[in-house]
């Protein structure tokens, strides 16, 4: 399966090139994949590293790029990450095969999965926050139909256009623009393809998701440097919060599975689910009501 995954290159320089970087390793682990990058930005040595490690990187931008750069210097929109507006261009980009699969950088493959057996007619993805909320899909692992993709590409870009010229999108992102154009679209993809470790600890899992706190979040949620002054940061502490005990175990499975491809990153997850042993959540008062979401 030809495996998509993207980022810029403010992305590549921080938490969440560290993450790409698991995911290539833990994707070679398991077979089966065919990694490309999208990029954007210069070349560095986050690029070297991914070539090195036998993946296609690609130079891309995407389409509507001077739509947003004209918003922006507008004040009307402000982009989260100009490498996640990237895997909206797959279908431009793949050229010669029908279904590909598509992640963020914060996942971890743990176990093969028959992507042959999984043809959407357009595509298929996982719900956002609980494992049965199926009225909004989390973009984060999705099986894309590309030539049917590529059929709406148009349509869909111009959607785009037009939620970002609106002044009243000022945070609109992709995943979003995604689930407003595909909103009856879509198919159910199997949550064990884009777990989250605030589900909680299951052998099943596929693709472990880091949705929400990544490793380094979690180090300083754990030490107590974690900032709860906004509501985005207390939501994302929230997150570890709700599930602690899932969170230490995913992070004894990976560093258990790390321990030939990435040593210090293994040695650094056990010492993670060491200090999470050691938290408590309790005097934060965990919200548990996203889960329900």
């Amino acid at each position: 399966m030809r495996w998509y995954f993207a980022i810029d290159q403010a992305g590549a320089g921080g938490s969440i090139g560290e993450h790409a970087k698991l995911a290539v390793l833990s994707a070679a682990a398991i077979g089966g994949l065919e990694p490309v990058l999208l990029y954007y930005g210069k070349r560095t040595d986050f690029t070297a590293w991914m070539t090195a490690h036998g993946v296609e990187v690609i130079d891309t931008a995407p389409d509507f790029l001077p739509t947003i750069r004209a918003a922006e210097a507008a004040g009307t929109y402000r982009p989260f990450s100009i490498g996640h507006w990237l895997r909206i261009g797959i279908p431009r980009i793949e050229q010669g095969r029908e279904f590909v699969l598509y992640t963020d950088c914060d996942v971890v493959f743990l176990r093969p999965v028959a992507w042959h057996l999984i043809r959407p007619d357009r595509l298929a993805a996982g719900p956002e926050f609980s494992p049965a909320g199926w009225g909004y899909f989390n973009a984060g692992v999705m099986v894309l139909n590309v030539p049917a993709l590529r059929a709406s590409y148009d349509a869909f870009e111009a959607h785009i256009r037009a939620a970002i010229t609106n002044s009243g999108a000022i945070t609109y992102d992709d995943q979003t623009a995604l689930n407003d154009f595909y909103h009856d679209r879509w198919e159910r993809l199997d949550p064990s393809c884009n777990w989250k470790p605030y589900w909680g600890y299951d052998r099943r899992a596929a693709i472990l998701h880091f949705h929400g706190p990544k490793l380094n979040g979690l180090e300083a949620i754990a030490a107590g440097r974690w900032p709860r002054d906004t509501a985005d940061n207390a939501f994302i502490a929230n997150m570890l919060d709700a599930c602690v005990d899932g969170y230490i175990a995913w992070c004894n499975v990976l560093g258990d599975a790390l321990q030939a491809a990435d040593l210090p990153t293994a040695l650094r997850c056990h010492r993670l689910a060491s200090s999470l042993v050691r938290y408590r959540p309790s005097i934060h008062g965990a919200d548990r009501s996203f889960l329900g979401r």
